[in-house]
């Protein structure tokens, strides 16, 4: 059943998540992947995850004008405007992961050549709280 549940979520995405957005940072980011991950080996009975990854050109290494500082608001807003609905519609949810890459890269890889900034949050009140 919660297979179905998020399938079902992720069919009706949010309109945020839907189209080209604009951040806190001013930069416009394009949705590119979302994904739930079971990690069993998380917690006492394992984790559900929410990995939200979009393209944020401005964060390359080469000609990229936003820096990690200026970003970490970016991935908040994401959290919150993407992630919580999306969490809250599946009720699933322990960790929602966002990521942020200069250009797509499979998840998981790594590539010293693609830029990619992270967060991890719970939701606690019905608000993201960064855990790492």
């Amino acid at each position: 059943m919660r297979g179905l549940a998020l399938i079902l979520a992720a069919l009706a995405l949010p309109a945020a998540a839907a189209e080209p957005m604009a951040v806190p940072s001013g930069q416009i980011m394009l949705p590119y992947e979302f994904l739930w991950e079971d990690h069993l080996d998380e917690g006492a009975k394992g984790e559900a995850w929410m990995i939200l990854r979009f393209l944020a050109p401005e964060i390359a290494k080469a000609g990229g004008k936003i820096k990690f500082e200026d970003a970490e608001k970016d991935i908040e807003f994401i959290c919150n405007k993407v992630g919580l609905p999306l969490a809250t519609s599946t009720g699933a949810v322990d960790q929602i992961i966002v990521n942020l890459m200069d250009r797509p890269i499979a998840r998981g890889e790594s590539d010293s050549d693609v830029t990619q900034f992270m967060g991890a949050y719970r939701v606690v009140s019905g608000q993201c709280e960064w855990t790492y």
